[in-house]
């Protein structure tokens, strides 16, 4: 068991250091100089640089060494947990993450929560009876929905939900100017505010998760109909209710909880979408404003943070594997 673990965590290792060489690599080979937005060359530009202003600024980002310097310096900050100070913003970058990442982590909790739970339920009425018409009226729904962009989604549900019918806000993840929130009433009432702005961004992508669970979850069902052990269930006298959820529901945790972790992947990359239409404070928008600004430190600092959780929760999902499936670690 401990050479497994060992020689797992050594894989895992292995592809986090790539993932520090792609994510120092992948914002320099963005067209134009991140400076220009700074100097009044930029379309956004705020304040014009003199030449000695911008001088320093390239000293201080190491953006007038060569390659191999700045790599260096890249990797001894990352060592001492300094991600840098944002070009754009004049700010920490830690900062800023620590500011907006709660905003982020609550779209992807609740969504990736309700579209498992939803998603998992509908494949499992699904395949229950591979071949029926509820099982091709549900399969035919669910891949027709995971076809629809993310983007439109987004702008559908806020054309329809704010726009239309105003029943949620236009933007942003909280009412400016709101009334103060001291006092637990105060704070019920922020709760409820904050809730109330991130239904839309949240059911954007949740809508998309249930779909992919719901396939998958399908498959997996149809798979176990004529397994003995669901035969033997049924020749016990258990009605199919019972048999769904004490014999079938447990043999599906091992492709739920691997599609899980996968699916933590395309909900970050989602996120950036559904925050920049909703306006969202999140990293998905700061991560948007960075790509426009060409602030090397912030997209670097968010590549790095969510392809490091990818690979975190891929690392946990083995964990579970090899601890619950002794064949797999026999098979390692």
């Amino acid at each position: 068991m401990l050479q497994d673990f060992v020689r797992l965590l050594s894989r895992y290792l292995v592809l986090a250091l790539c993932v520090v060489l792609v994510n120092f690599f992948l914002p320099r080979m963005l067209p134009g100089d991140p400076l220009d937005f700074s100097s009044g060359d930029g379309l956004d530009a705020a304040v014009p640089l003199t030449a000695s202003a911008r001088a320093q600024l390239e000293a201080y980002y190491h953006l007038d060494e060569s390659t191999q310097n700045q790599l260096r310096s890249y990797l001894s900050g990352l060592l001492r947990g300094d991600l840098g100070l944002s070009i754009s913003r004049s700010a920490p970058v830690s900062d800023l993450i620590v500011d907006r990442l709660p905003w982020t982590l609550s779209l992807l909790l609740v969504s990736l929560v309700f579209s498992a739970a939803i998603g998992a339920g509908i494949g499992l009425a699904a395949g229950w009876r591979p071949g029926t018409r509820r099982d091709r009226w549900l399969t035919s729904s669910s891949g027709m929905l995971s076809a629809i962009p993310e983007f439109l989604l987004a702008i559908g549900l806020l054309l329809g939900g704010a726009v239309g019918l105003g029943w949620f806000p236009l933007f942003g993840g909280e009412t400016v100017f709101a009334e103060s929130r001291d006092g637990l009433t105060g704070i019920l009432r922020g709760g409820l505010d904050i809730a109330w702005h991130l239904t839309l961004p949240a059911a954007t992508l949740a809508i998309g998760g249930v779909s992919a669970f719901a396939l998958v979850t399908r498959d997996a069902t149809a798979g176990l109909q004529h397994q003995p052990w669901l035969v033997a269930a049924r020749a016990k006298g258990l009605n199919e209710r019972q048999v769904a959820i004490r014999h079938a529901l447990p043999n599906l945790a091992f492709p739920l909880t691997t599609f899980f972790g996968l699916r933590l992947g395309g909900v970050l990359g989602g996120a950036l979408v559904v925050e920049r239409v909703f306006s969202v404070p999140g990293l998905g928008l700061l991560g948007f404003q960075a790509i426009g600004a060409r602030d090397y430190p912030i997209l670097q600092a968010l590549f790095l943070l969510s392809s490091l959780a990818v690979l975190l929760v891929a690392f946990l999902v083995e964990l579970v594997y090899m601890r619950l499936d002794p064949t797999r670690r026999s098979r390692q």
